[in-house]
């Protein structure tokens, strides 16, 4: 049985550093080199997802964007991209600006993202723009005032803010056919993330055309937070870290060691 095995990154492969330990590397690239079939599926893209992972011999598309990106580690190129109609990335728009709010806009363009922004709204923002300017396959942009043509692929929007900020505009989206808001905590401080992307986009359906692609007949996936639960529909095992969140361990399988203490790959060693 070819069994695939995906992990989310943040909270759940990653340590609360945000960080690989070495034995957790060590012990994924042992199992890949002996033929474990191993992936990541991630709200980052390949500009801080690939810095990461950095020494980890990942060889399967990685799941990114919460799915409306698949990346090739091998190539180091983005293969495939689940755009908004130019009606949908522009109602978006609108919605956010009602709220006095204006997300990064990410446009995709020739195979790199170009993160567009007129402001940067908190330290969360600042930080995480300081964290991933000038780093490879997303460029960022300063516009005084964001504008979207028919002819751009617009693919994401993301903000961070406090809830009571974002729920309101959430709760907007959810109006819009063909668009799919999270609205989830962020692991590293209390605001929370609002990501906006296609409903024909998640990491549900981006796993299971990964599971397409290396033909595998059963799926086990790891998560730990929100935008993690359509993986878990999509698998044939669901487990979650004990770091998770309450609801994402009551519709998991299985609970296992939380990523402080290397849960993920310990569980591999262990049961793969």
């Amino acid at each position: 049985m070819r069994t695939l095995y995906v992990s989310d990154l943040d909270g759940t492969l990653l340590n609360p550093n945000a960080a690989l330990t070495q034995y957790t590397t060590n012990i994924l690239n042992e199992l890949i080199h002996s033929g474990l079939l191993f992936s990541i599926a991630t709200a980052r893209t390949a500009s801080s997802s690939c810095e990461k992972t950095r020494g980890l011999n990942l060889t399967l598309p990685i799941v990114q964007l919460n799915g409306v990106l698949l990346f090739d580690p091998l190539k180091r190129a983005y293969t495939d991209c689940v755009p908004f109609t130019y009606e949908q990335s522009s109602a978006v728009l609108e919605i956010t600006r009602d709220f006095d709010r204006v997300p990064f806009v990410y446009k995709y363009k020739s195979g790199e993202i170009v993160a567009e922004f007129e402001s940067l709204a908190n330290s969360a923002e600042m930080n995480f723009f300081e964290a991933r300017k000038n780093k490879a396959y997303k460029r960022f942009s300063m516009k005084k005032h964001i504008e979207i043509s028919k002819s751009e692929r617009v693919i994401y929007f993301t903000m961070m803010d406090t809830v009571e900020r974002l729920a309101p505009i959430y709760n907007r989206l959810l109006l819009l056919d063909g668009i799919r808001p999270v609205l989830y905590s962020d692991n590293y401080s209390d605001l929370y993330f609002l990501e906006i992307f296609s409903s024909s986009a998640s990491k549900g359906n981006g796993i299971r055309r990964l599971r397409d692609i290396v033909n595998a007949d059963k799926l086990v996936v790891f998560g730990d937070n929100i935008n993690d639960l359509d993986m878990f529909e999509q698998a044939d095992l669901s487990i979650a870290v004990a770091n998770a969140n309450d609801e994402v361990k009551n519709r998991a399988n299985l609970v296992i060691g939380d990523n402080a203490s290397d849960g993920v790959a310990r569980y591999l060693v262990q049961n793969r």
